[in-house]
């Protein structure tokens, strides 16, 4: 090697670490850098190792961005992060106490740690089944509370904030669109501005690949096709439809409803959220249909002053969840969750009624989760960020 070449290869060494250290240092319980701020930082007080760093709210998640430049050469590192549950506290099953036991009935499995209401858990035979299966909990028991663990209040504010554009900031492109997105490709690197699109009418989403760092926001509805291709985009409406056999990964937060049609696949980290707003109707909720296959979270949530008003989750059969569950609502459970799920109240409803705090041929299990898995905080009790994905 010349020197030159030996200066150049000890340069791009340099400027590799100093852009590994500043990730690390954004990973680790920092309190340099707040969330949507960026930041230039010397690493080592010297002067000469000085690296950009930017937390980013996105969507439920969060994106961390660390670069190193020394003279004309840059290293980047982008990831997206979430948090990895305390195994400590993990479970499968959640119930707040409302003073009525949990009943189950036909192949209904809970797997792992139960957190139930004082008066407990029974069997049950409703629509012709008995409880199948030899324990009713295959797993530690414990006492829930009246209410859920408090849903995490920062989540709650960035979701708010993208329903009311709020969360648009000067460094966004922001783009109003005519009418709905059919057949182009749109790819926006996690280096650039957001690209925002906005609508104050319905939006459909057919044909063409999306991809990256772009937010689809809709004042009245977004309908996605299965021909439509999405990677890592976030979708903010009152309504989301997802059409049957759709495959993609996303985040979408809605204020009305979500309906996820048939045989659709949403891969990790997907996300469903839900958030209730004043001008949300009567009953507010999210439906996974048959067959359907969401790997990540979905969370449902109104406020406390919203007596009146329901939110809920609806799975129907063969339908799977592999993540983290959360309706401080009701939720109406006829498939499997690998993971866990935390609710205020489980109904059932059959054609010939409807049943309270009971579950039929539903399976809970946390122990299928994957000892990888990286969630988000959807109540706050882990401070362990983790990358779920580098991205471009």
């Amino acid at each position: 090697l010349t020197r030159i070449e030996f200066d150049n290869f000890e340069m791009n060494q340099r400027i590799n670490l100093n852009a590994d250290s500043g990730l690390n240092l954004l990973l680790s319980k920092q309190t340099v850098v707040e969330l949507n701020q960026e930041k230039s930082i010397d690493l080592y007080g010297a002067g000469n190792d000085q690296v950009a760093l930017t937390r980013k709210s996105w969507g439920a998640y969060e994106i961390l961005v660390s670069k190193a430049v020394f003279k004309n050469t840059e290293a980047i590192r982008i990831a997206q992060v979430g948090f990895y549950p305390d195994s400590s506290k993990s479970y499968s099953l959640y119930l707040a106490d409302e003073d009525k036991p949990l009943a189950l009935c036909g192949k209904t499995k809970i797997k792992g740690t139960a957190y139930l209401p004082k008066a407990g858990v029974k069997r049950a035979y409703i629509e012709g089944q008995n409880f199948v299966g030899t324990t009713l909990i295959d797993g530690q028991t414990k006492k829930s509370e009246k209410s859920l663990p408090e849903f995490n209040k920062s989540l709650i504010e960035n979701i708010a904030a993208m329903f009311s554009k709020k969360m648009i900031t000067a460094n966004d492109s922001v783009i109003a669109m005519v009418k709905g997105i059919s057949g182009d490709s749109l790819n926006n690197s996690f280096k650039n501005k957001t690209l925002v699109l906005t609508s104050t009418a319905p939006v459909k989403i057919s044909g063409g690949v999306y991809s990256g760092n772009i937010a689809i926001i809709s004042d009245k509805q977004i309908t996605i096709t299965s021909n439509a291709i999405l990677n890592n985009v976030i979708l903010v409406a009152p309504k989301i439809i997802i059409e049957k056999e759709f495959k993609g990964y996303l985040q979408a937060f809605a204020s009305d409803s979500i309906i996820v049609n048939k045989n659709v696949t949403l891969s990790y980290p997907s996300v469903l959220g839900l958030v209730r707003n004043e001008k949300s109707p009567a009953v507010s909720s999210i439906l996974l249909s048959e067959n359907d296959t969401l790997l990540g979270n979905v969370f449902s949530f109104k406020s406390n002053s919203d007596v009146l008003k329901q939110t809920g989750f609806v799975m129907k059969e063969k339908s799977v969840v592999y993540g983290q569950v959360y309706s401080n609502g009701y939720v109406d459970i006829k498939g499997t969750i690998y993971g866990s799920l935390m609710c205020s109240k489980i109904i059932l409803t059959t054609p010939s009624s409807v049943y309270e705090n009971h579950l039929l041929n539903a399976v809970i299990d946390n122990t299928k989760l994957s000892k990888h898995y990286v969630g988000i905080n959807l109540v706050t009790e882990s401070e362990t960020k983790k990358v779920v994905k580098w991205l471009q």
